[in-house]
């Protein structure tokens, strides 16, 4: 499962958000999305557009996790 850092103004040394590639379609991708918090995380999943998620890597706001 790929997974990207998110953007974020996160603490210092906090992890950063998370999103996760669940799935993949024609028309986008299934994604989670994690959000850490100091005592709690916020877990969703979304949809998002090829185009989107494109736009999301081509500008920075999201980057490709190695391990």
């Amino acid at each position: 499962m790929r997974q990207y850092a998110i953007k974020s103004e996160a603490a210092a040394g906090q992890d950063p958000s998370l999103l996760e590639l669940i799935d993949e379609t024609e028309g986008g991708y299934f994604v989670r999305i994690v959000h850490r918090h100091e005592d709690w995380e916020d877990v969703r999943e979304d949809f998002l557009s090829r185009e989107l998620f494109d736009t999301c890597l081509r500008t920075g706001y999201i980057a490709e996790m190695t391990a």
